[in-house]
């Protein structure tokens, strides 16, 4: 065999550079699914990630995305070499598609984390808005009463307290303050 013909060998898909990238594709396949089930009986996202402080993509680096990745080069490569490309163009595709699918896959999980809400009440946010006394409110600060204000796009009830007289349930109040760290201070409303 000449050295022509030792490259040409070396560089043609055969049915085992094919298998090899199908493997690849089922590790990655496998991964994402194992993920899954996991997450089932384990809760949040059962996934590794990386603590950020590399580089800007580092947040989005995990065993998610590693895993997309394999799926692509596998997956994308066994295409290449199925359709009769040299192994080196097949690896080169592959790793393309990879690439492709593993910045799509961050790309979407960096928009999902912007669209994460924790879901805590911030209260000096209901400052200045207009409430109703669900709980009356006793004088002086004695004890807390509860109201229903509205704010941060929903209606919620929290503990108040006021520094004037006794506000019954249902009087209109208007929120002046934060109360110490999970209450509010309110002041009655001049009826006009």
């Amino acid at each position: 065999m000449n050295f022509s013909g030792f490259i040409l060998a070396q560089v043609t898909p055969d049915a085992s550079s094919a298998h090899f990238f199908w493997y690849l594709g089922y590790i990655g396949l496998f991964l994402i699914l194992l993920q899954a089930v996991l997450t089932l009986f384990f809760g949040h996202h059962g996934d590794l990630h990386t603590d950020g402080q590399g580089f800007a993509w580092s947040n989005f680096i995990s065993l998610k995305a590693i895993a997309a990745m394999f799926i692509g080069v596998g997956f994308g490569g066994a295409a290449f070499a199925q359709s009769g490309f040299p192994i080196a163009v097949a690896v080169a595709g592959g790793v393309c598609v990879g690439v492709l699918i593993a910045i799509f896959f961050a790309l979407l999980m960096s928009g999902f984390h912007r669209l994460r809400s924790d879901g805590t009440v911030r209260l000096h946010e209901a400052i200045g808005q207009h409430a109703k006394v669900y709980i009356r409110i006793p004088a002086e600060e004695a004890a807390p009463g509860e109201i229903q204000v509205g704010f941060a796009g929903r209606m919620i009830n929290v503990p108040a307290f006021t520094r004037g007289p006794e506000l019954p349930t249902g009087t209109d109040v208007l929120v002046i303050s934060v109360h110490g760290e999970h209450a509010l201070e309110v002041e009655k409303v001049a009826n006009v």
